[in-house]
């Protein structure tokens, strides 16, 4: 048994060798844990732009595990701990963690980033070589993203029933299985996701007709394994957007609400095609009552039956949501929780994901307070009720609808004129309820909204602003929830501030979180200018959007969002109409003269794809006395081109032709505009099929005649220089 740090790292199963690895990263990534404290990983992966990097040390990996109430005194069997991303969460939270890793690398890293921790202990090995020798009353284990690599482990005719089978006889009764998963039918894979573990497009949907070593599944199927294999106690939930990077954990009693899944473009690994607006699609999916069905991934609860049913303690509390504040400093990190009493009674609550963050929790306390007074007046909104409990901000549970719900209800029905009013009314009337004051800078202010606006112009703009004293800047559709007497409950005003803040700054944060993050909410941004009839000049909103940036600094405090990290490290993916417009531009178009010379009419096309190698073979007419060939409908190079005359399918001989390209080199020609011709002016007798093949790259027309004004250059000078040795 070797000790790093405080943690235990037993090698007694260790074959000797790792059978599998992320190859020399894993090195970088061991030098980093051993460096830098988990607090500086952010900075670190910002740094880096290595998903490798951000996939092993993101702090967010470990949402899918930080919101479940495990028992403190628990026992917790981790399979598959990889470099200990979930590791140390669940050091955090209950008495032991037993760790089981192939990888001795991998348990190294993890070893080494919990090295202050001593209630792990990892053993390294393969599963079946070590469980033989584990206890059987563990309290937890957890799956998270391994049960898809079970064949692997167990083999088998039914390596994922007996891998499920295995795992829960180490628990005691009442035990828990906790699995995290992809779904096979996860709507991000219809929409243009590569399989997460193959790389391949629509591998999952297809049936994994090409892979053998790995499976995920859907929920009915994952209803069948889990039945098979007698558990009849289990509970789905499902991560958004997937459960590696999960910003919200749905379940099936608290599915998501029609335009609250808008995170969809997050591909880190590999490209992407974008055959969806994803959004739009989730919404018919939710209205359809089908989420359960397409959600990218489930996180599961499995229990282990117990047979004495009145010595089973039930579990009293269920958490039934939970969202997470994505991409903020330390002290302003929370998460926000829905509990489901035995009762069946709803509460809902935030609590600090770090100690940093009580101070702040307290400030949301203080905020009720403060609004309550201040909004004492206004019969339009009143202020939701909080209490602080055992560091848990507790709200009242309020049902209805947002006042984003019903502005996106009328929007959908066309009724754009209702929509208008109704925003025009709620903000009149919010602005008009309240004690307005002469704007004053404070350093309080610059300390969250920056002085960024203190030239002249900006100076005196902001001068001439009438101001609100107590400001709830997140004043925003989302956060209005309307009630039968017509007045609109304020469910969260967590960035409320105790010094003036311009009231158009908060009339323009409503508006733009409605109008302009949403594609479906274009045509009511169209047909009437919301920013024009509050006041809000081109001027204003550029002050406001300097705000705004400051205030997301503010709240950030230096750290790195994932949707920061995106426009980093993102691969990006290929919209449905540029797919569709780059294989247009790469279809091949074959011109014949039968006499009557060249014409769009006696032309035909061969489709290429978005293929980059090129191979055709095209049949020539009897009556054919000339070809070209416009081997794309865009400026391009063409490399390693050759065309030859076929009989039979064999090459009999090469192919005169000419080019209206620019030769770069042997077979290697640069077409500068969008009608690249290469012309054969001469048919053998007896020859009616030439084959072709290239390599092609698209050029933009801007990018091909810089370069061929290049190229010319580069030959001008060429023939200069041979002029000079001739007259030498």
């Amino acid at each position: 048994m070797k000790k790093i740090g405080k943690v235990s790292l037993d090698e007694t199963y260790y074959p000797g060798e790792d059978l599998y690895s992320d190859g020399v990263v894993e090195d970088q990534i061991l030098h980093l844990v051993e460096t830098y404290s988990e607090e500086e990983y952010n900075r670190v992966i910002a740094q880096k732009k290595d998903w490798a990097v951000m996939y092993h040390l993101t702090h967010e990996r470990a949402n899918i595990i930080s919101w479940y109430p495990f028992q403190k005194d628990s026992k917790v069997l981790e399979i598959g701990s990889g470099c200990g991303a979930i590791t140390g969460e669940l050091a955090k939270r209950v008495k032991s963690v037993t760790c089981i890793e192939l990888s001795m690398k991998r348990s190294r890293i993890n070893a080494a980033r919990n090295q202050e921790k001593e209630n792990i202990k990892v053993c390294v090995g393969n599963f079946q070589d070590i469980e033989k020798s584990l206890e059987t009353d563990f309290d937890y284990a957890t799956l998270i993203g391994v049960f898809e690599y079970g064949k692997g482990y167990i083999g088998g005719e039914k390596p994922y029933h007996e891998f499920l089978t295995t795992t829960m006889k180490h628990l005691k009764p009442g035990g828990k299985l906790l699995i995290a998963i992809e779904n096979k039918f996860g709507l991000k894979y219809w929409a243009g996701c590569t399989e997460d573990h193959t790389g391949n497009f629509f591998e999952g949907l297809e049936g994994y007709q090409s892979t053998k070593g790995v499976r995920t599944f859907t929920k009915p199927e994952w209803i069948s394994i889990l039945e098979e294999c007698g558990c009849r106690n289990y509970r789905f939930y499902y991560p958004y957007p997937d459960y590696k990077l999960p910003m919200v954990i749905f379940s099936d009693e608290h599915l998501p609400k029609r335009g609250e899944l808008d995170r969809n473009i997050c591909n880190f690994d590999r490209k992407r095609l974008l055959l969806m607006d994803e959004g739009k699609v989730f919404d018919q999916i939710l209205a359809d009552h089908l989420f359960p069905l397409y959600s990218n991934s489930f996180f599961i609860e499995v229990v282990k039956e117990v047979e004495e049913e009145e010595n089973f303690q039930k579990q009293k509390k269920q958490v039934i949501y939970t969202k997470y504040s994505s991409g903020r400093a330390l002290e302003f990190a929370l998460q926000t929780r829905m509990i489901k009493e035995e009762t069946g009674k709803l509460s809902l609550y935030k609590i600090a994901e770090y100690p940093k963050g009580q101070e702040h929790i307290k400030r949301i306390v203080k905020a009720r307070e403060k609004l309550e007074e201040f909004w004492k007046e206004n019969k339009l909104v009143q202020v939701n009720q909080c209490y602080l409990k055992d560091e848990k901000l507790f709200f009242e549970y309020l049902e209805g609808i947002t006042l984003e719900e019903e502005l996106d209800y009328l929007v959908e029905q066309g009724k754009l004129k209702q929509a208008t009013e109704k925003i025009k009314s709620v903000l009149e009337n919010i602005i008009h309820a309240v004690n307005i004051i002469k704007f004053q800078m404070t350093t309080e202010f610059q300390k969250v909204f920056g002085d960024n606006n203190r030239n002249s112009q900006s100076e005196f703009i902001l001068q001439q602003e009438l101001a609100v004293e107590i400001a709830d800047v997140d004043l925003i559709f989302s956060n209005l929830l309307s009630t039968k007497d017509g007045t609109y409950q304020v469910l969260d005003y967590e960035w409320t501030f105790f010094f003036p803040v311009p009231v158009g700054y908060l009339i323009f944060r409503a508006l733009h979180y409605y109008l302009d993050t949403s594609s479906k909410r274009i045509s009511l941004k169209k047909q009437f200018d919301f920013y024009e009839y509050f006041g809000i000049t081109k001027e204003k909103r550029q002050i406001y959007e300097v705000m705004e940036k400051n205030f997301q600094r503010y709240i950030s405090g230096g750290y790195v969002s994932l949707a920061e990290l995106y426009q980093t490290m993102g691969k990006g993916g290929l919209a449905l109409d540029g797919l569709l417009g780059a294989t247009e531009i790469r279809r091949m178009q074959v011109y014949l003269n039968c006499g009557q010379g060249f014409s769009e009419e006696n032309s035909f096309f061969l489709e290429s794809g978005y293929k980059q190698t090129i191979n055709h073979t095209i049949s020539i007419p009897e009556d054919a006395i000339g070809i070209w060939i416009d081997p794309a409908l865009s400026a391009c190079i063409l490399k390693d081109m050759k065309l030859y005359w076929k009989r039979e399918e064999e090459e009999v001989l090469p192919v005169k032709y000419t080019t209206t390209g620019f030769e770069i080199e042997k077979g290697c020609y640069l077409f500068d505009n969008s009608d690249p011709k290469i012309i054969i002016e001469e048919i053998p007798q007896g020859k009616r099929q030439i084959g072709i093949s290239y390599n092609i790259s698209i050029l933009e027309e801007k990018t091909a005649i810089l370069l061929m004004e290049k190229l010319n250059t580069r030959e001008e000078r060429m023939k200069r220089k041979v002029r000079g040795l001739i007259k030498g």
